[in-house]
């Protein structure tokens, strides 16, 4: 029906069914991980390693305050059906939704991945990525207003906060991290210094979008910003200088933009013959930095408030099959908000989402388990999300963890596990996942051959996954045990 909340549910389904591995949160207490230190730069493992060519990591997130049942229903032909068909009810598609709803997708690919220690308890790393992030926010009316389009002669819509972002980057990070056991027993520090490159990066925030709709024509208010670092994508105009459209040309890609990152990281284990002696606190922030992009790189987009009429809006058959549906989108909704190119001006800088992680965790049996409870706040372009995890890790060998978590505050409560195996000679693994579906439904969509399983319920989906060659190093883990 409207052609941005479809894009959008494309989005959402594509990231659903397309798999994901992730790098998890459950590893953040898991002392001999050979990826923790993703998190917390002054973590270090017993041992240095290089990351298996092509296998050394893949990470995708996908995380949503809505699942799949809010989007896809049951139809009477025993299809599955999108909300917008006409066999589901609007009562039933809008008790679903809430105020404000979010979507994000972040990715991560390790070209090169390697750690090892040099002089004394001293651990440096190397790493080559490509990230992605892609982050949604989504009000509710504009559900309302995409489900129940015109109810009468004159209807009325306030869209809020409705906005999208998306990076496209490079980094090469160098981190090291050091042991201070010289001046304070049990405390170490890092950081890390990451040079990035992007490829592209996108916004777009629609402040207000108030709708006036009758049978002859529908009168638009909005108040949007938008713009597009780097090449690779085009907007399209009508002949009154909107955006109606956008074209994808791959002539223009390449590096648009470059800046710089840090991270930063603490930890301290009590260690002075206490009874709470193996008591670790740690704090870190990671992605403090920004990207800068040419002017000659930037396309600038506004809507300043000024009303406009439109006349014959066109509209799909929603009843339509899967396929027709998405490929019937007319470009009426991305004209209404009447978005027009502005002068570059100057250079643009855009900043990264940084994240703050803070964790207290206590070893026992002679350092073979703990328990941890981690926060963390990724402070995103269009959000903040919180998230709080409860984690038991236990190393029956000192070449093998495994380790189950509990998280909750970011979207849904999810139950998370990883296994690690660390090899002091060889090839290593770690896999797992901060929230492994249990409840699938058939996702049966007209137009589609064959039906898909999706999860049932969240529309988040995560697995972590890795090989390492293990190199030797400090190896100190167990000293208090021999």
């Amino acid at each position: 029906m409207k052609k941005i909340v479809v894009l959008l549910g494309m989005i959402a389904v594509s990231a659903l069914i397309s798999g994901a591995m992730a790098q998890s949160r459950t590893s953040y207490f898991v002392r001999n991980s050979t990826q923790n230190h993703e998190f917390n730069a002054a973590f270090a493992p017993d041992q240095g390693y290089v990351g298996f060519p092509l296998l050394s990591g893949v990470d995708l997130n996908l995380g949503s305050s809505l699942g799949v049942s809010n989007f896809l229903f049951p139809l009477s032909n025993g299809k599955t059906g999108l909300f917008l068909n006409s066999e589901v009810s609007a009562d039933e598609f809008l008790s679903g939704i809430r105020n404000s709803n979010a979507l994000g997708v972040n990715f991560k690919y390790k070209i090169i991945d390697a750690g090892w220690y040099m002089w004394k308890d001293s651990f440096w790393t190397l790493s080559l990525d490509l990230r992605a992030d892609v982050d949604l926010s989504m009000p509710g009316e504009f559900f309302r207003f995409a489900k129940l389009g015109m109810t009468n002669d004159h209807t009325t819509y306030d869209i809020k906060n409705l906005g999208v972002t998306g990076q496209v980057y490079g980094q090469v990070a160098l981190g090291y991290s050091q042991g201070l056991d010289k001046w304070v027993k049990g405390l170490r520090v890092g950081g890390k210094v990451k040079l990035l490159a992007s490829m592209m990066d996108v916004q777009a925030n629609i402040s207000s979008l108030n709708l006036s709709m009758s049978s002859d024509s529908w009168r638009v208010n909005s108040i949007a910003s938008g713009s597009i670092l780097g090449g690779g994508l085009v907007p399209m105009f009508d002949e009154n200088g909107h955006v109606n459209n956008f074209r994808f040309d791959p002539s223009g890609l390449g590096v648009a933009g470059f800046g710089a990152a840090f991270d930063l990281g603490v930890e301290y284990t009590i260690s002075e013959g206490t009874p709470v002696d193996g008591l670790r606190f740690s704090l870190s922030v990671t992605d403090l930095g920004f990207i800068a992009y040419n002017k000659n790189k930037a396309t600038l987009l506004a809507a300043d408030g000024n009303e406009f009429v439109y006349e014959g809006v066109d509209d799909i058959d929603p009843d339509t099959d899967f396929n027709k549906t998405f490929g019937s989108l007319g470009d009426e909704l991305l004209s209404l908000v009447s978005l027009s190119q502005q002068p570059a001006g100057n250079n643009q800088v855009r900043r990264l989402a940084a994240t703050l992680y803070a964790g207290v965790d206590y070893s026992f049996l002679k350092d073979k388990m703990n328990v941890g409870l981690l926060y963390s706040a990724r402070f995103g372009r269009l959000r903040t999300e919180n998230e709080l995890t409860l984690a038991w890790n236990y190393a029956p060998v000192r070449w093998f963890d495994v380790a189950l978590s509990y998280s909750l505050l970011k979207t849904h409560s999810t139950v998370g596990w990883l296994i690690t195996m660390t090899p002091g000679r060889g090839i290593g693994i770690f896999f797992g996942s901060d929230f492994t579906p249990v409840n699938y439904s058939a996702l049966n969509l007209e137009g589609l051959p064959m039906s898909i399983p999706v999860p049932k319920k969240e529309l988040i989906l995560d697995v972590h996954f890795g090989l390492t060659i293990s190199l030797g190093g400090s190896n100190n883990r167990y000293a208090s045990a021999k």
